[in-house]
């Protein structure tokens, strides 16, 4: 039978070859479609699923029977110049393939039609590349997302960077030579990669969130890097449409993608921070915001309209969405209040930190999750660093932020020369040593070392109580830290008495006895 399928192939070549070249030219290899019924029709030709069932030369007829999950069988009449097949699928199916690939490879090479079909998306591509033009590099992203991601509706998160990079290094490919376009073109196809790759990101599982987190702020310090090498190049004409393109591509990027808003208003921020810096495109993006009404469920318009509000100084509009400050939000605001800092808007610094500032005890109590209030307490304290508060506003911070506020409130203490009332807040709140010296205790023994004697009195007492050798050898230690303190502040008289005291008051317990002696305590 396989001779006969030979015999038929060369009968008919010059049929064979003008009809494998009309297929050629009728499928596109960019089509993910025409791709995948291309890829099946040469397994069952390479895998002998097609066989010859019926041949009237006479009529130039032959008919196959193809074993796939059904047993259609393909007529191909050249006679009449038809390819036919009595499946319900969409033509040309990969049953009429399959019958054209079986005679096909008897007269030439099968492997090199395949390669020279599949190379067409590449010669595809880098056309559109050469097109430039916003609407082409548009297209060339979209279809390599169509061929790498788009039909994968479950995709496993971990495969999501190796899948992204590789869809980046086919785009990168094709970057122009051109330094002054090179930039931009990376910059564009990224963003809009990432705009595409977003829907991929929805999940309900924490540990899959927090990969995701990580890939977007592995992705957004790329894009921080094109955007830098963008705004280091002088600005042709030429980029012009680019760049207008491209605020509508970040644009939808922010209100019609969904999930991790934060993050997305992040990326957002830095486009507008740093490359469009145009006032009167600010003030449009503004516009265009206000009057969007379909968005997606998890934006928050004012912060976006408030970073707006920063940078046109739109002070009047901006106070007003201060009042309208709720708890639940400070994470947006404290991004706000660092964007405000970084591009030197102080005034406006100082509104958003005192408008948070009030909201700081129920944010922290309330909405945020306790292996973070640390972090939040501190990143928040060093933006009031640059704040002028006022006495009272740091108490305010310090109350709000409780135990959580201990580290900044100490070097506010000593910075204001409150000494006692430093000593007084870490015998309130006990710590370790090593804790204390996070908290100024070095700055404290130069100061106002005195101030010292009662909390290390406190420290070590703790120690002794605990009632163990190696507890009392910790005691020595706090004890040797408070010798040094009496000796700067010349209370030598003193401290020999506390230690007489001390020797007398627990001479049952020979192993503290012991430990004191090895400590050479004495003045």
């Amino acid at each position: 039978m396989n001779t006969n399928v030979s015999e038929i192939a060369h009968l008919y070549e010059d049929f064979l070859r003008n009809k494998m070249l009309e297929l050629s030219l009728e499928l596109d290899s960019s089509n993910e479609q025409h791709e995948e019924t291309v890829r099946r029709a040469a397994f069952l030709a390479r895998h002998n699923y097609v066989k010859l069932r019926s041949f009237r030369a006479e009529l130039g007829r032959m008919q196959f029977a193809v074993q796939d999950a059904g047993t259609p069988t393909v007529t191909i009449v050249v006679n009449e110049d038809k390819l036919s097949c009595d499946c319900p699928t969409n033509k040309p199916c990969r049953h009429q393939l399959a019958a054209m690939f079986t005679l096909y490879q008897y007269v030439d090479s099968l492997s090199q039609w395949l390669e020279d079909f599949r190379n067409k998306k590449s010669v595809q591509l880098r056309l559109l590349n050469e097109e430039r033009t916003p609407e082409a590099w548009l297209k060339l992203v979209q279809q390599v997302y169509r061929q790498n991601l788009y039909n994968q509706q479950k995709l496993n998160p971990y495969l999501l960077e190796s899948i992204f990079s590789d869809m980046q290094q086919q785009i990168f490919r094709y970057t122009p030579l051109e330094r002054e376009w090179s930039s931009m073109y990376q910059l564009f196809t990224h963003i809009s990669l990432l705009s595409h790759t977003w829907k991929h990101l929805n999940t309900a599982a924490e540990a899959s969130r927090s990969f995701y987190i990580n890939f977007i702020e592995h992705e957004a310090e790329k894009i921080k890097e094109f955007i830098r090498q963008c705004a280091n190049k002088s600005r042709l004409f030429a980029l012009d449409p680019f760049y207008e393109s491209l605020q509508q591509v970040v644009n939808y990027f922010l209100l019609h993608q969904e999930g991790y808003f934060d993050e997305r208003l992040n990326i957002y921020t830095l486009f507008w921070e740093s490359m469009f810096q145009d006032k009167r495109a600010r003030e449009t993006e503004l516009l265009t915001l206000q009057r969007e009404r379909h968005i997606a469920n998890d934006v928050d318009s004012n912060a976006v309209y408030a970073m707006f509000y920063i940078m046109l100084d739109k002070r009047d509009d901006f106070t007003k969405m201060l009042e309208s400050i709720e708890s639940k939000q400070l994470l947006v605001w404290i991004d706000l209040a660092h964007f405000a800092n970084r591009n030197g808007y102080d005034e406006m610094l100082s509104m958003i930190v005192r408008a948070m500032l009030i909201h700081i005890d129920s944010f922290i109590n309330e909405w945020l999750a306790t292996r973070y209030r640390s972090t939040f307490v501190s990143e928040f304290n060093e933006l009031c660093k640059q704040v002028n508060l006022s006495d009272d506003e740091n108490e305010l911070l310090f109350a709000s932020s409780g135990m959580y506020g201990i580290q900044p409130y100490s070097h506010y203490l000593i910075k204001k020369q409150r000494y006692i009332e430093w000593s007084a807040l870490h015998q309130r709140f006990p710590s370790s040593l090593s804790y204390l010296e996070l908290c100024g205790l070095r700055d404290m023994l130069d100061q106002k070392p005195e101030a010292l004697l009662p909390l290390y009195h406190t420290l070590a007492m703790n120690e002794v109580n605990q009632k163990s050798r190696q507890h009392y050898k910790q005691a020595v230690r706090v004890w040797k830290k408070m010798k040094t303190a009496a000796k700067k502040s010349a209370k030598n008289e003193f401290w020999n008495d506390y230690v007489t005291t001390l020797k007398q008051s627990y001479k049952r317990l020979r192993a503290l006895q012991e430990e004191i002696e090895k400590g050479n305590l004495m003045l």
